[in-house]
């Protein structure tokens, strides 16, 4: 199974919502982590960050447009732009086909 390719375009410094004192960054690392935990082998997991990667042809792409961030790609393809909805990010993942790990099962998708 080739593995779903995800970008992530943000900018790392932001404050993100909610009640979490903690940095876009962050907040990103951790969904990294824990769909990396939950996928494996799956997906890929890229976070570009707007200070960092200026320099990334995506992000350059991605301000040339005026896109609004955080923005999300899925195999190239814009899913998600000023917001990651978890639960639609989950429902993209079973219209894909991906079944989470539970543990038991071995590698992620096996």
């Amino acid at each position: 199974m080739t593995p779903i390719e995800i970008i992530i375009i943000a900018d790392g410094e932001a404050k993100a919502c909610g009640t979490q004192p903690q940095d876009l960054k962050t907040q990103i690392r951790y969904l990294t982590q824990g769909l990396i935990l939950a996928y494996g082998e799956q997906l890929t997991v890229e976070f570009l960050d707007l200070q960092r990667d200026r320099d990334h042809p995506l992000v350059r792409q991605a301000l040339a447009v005026g896109r609004k961030f955080p923005l999300l790609l899925w195999n190239g393809e814009v899913k998600f732009e000023g917001g990651i909805p978890l639960l639609a990010l989950k429902a993209l993942f079973d219209r894909a086909g991906l079944v989470p790990w539970t543990g038991g099962e071995g590698k992620a998708g096996r």
